[in-house]
């Protein structure tokens, strides 16, 4: 997962709006987010989807990666970064 070409450290990472700890839940390495577990990318929600929802719900656990730093003093947030799928050449790899 890369992380914004502009952040600077210190900043802090969030998997579904919970804050996770460097060195245990991921690694920064280089421009890249590697995490220790699995993460799952949303789904694109189609028709179809939406029927489903209707009737049976949604049950699949999916995540969304947000990281909130600061440059020159401004705060920013970087929402739903891109989640590549296991197995691709992305930073995404379990440790």
């Amino acid at each position: 997962m890369t992380l914004p070409v502009d952040i600077q450290r210190p900043f802090q990472v969030f998997v579904n709006g919970i804050e996770q700890q460097e060195g245990r839940d991921f690694e920064a390495q280089g421009g890249e987010l590697v995490f220790a577990g699995e993460l799952v990318p949303p789904r694109q929600d189609t028709m179809k989807t939406y029927a489903r929802l209707m009737f049976w719900g949604r049950y699949k656990t999916e995540h969304s990666v947000d990281v909130a730093y600061a440059v020159n003093g401004q705060q920013r947030v970087a929402s739903k970064l891109l989640i590549s799928p296991p197995g691709s050449d992305s930073g995404l790899t379990p440790l």
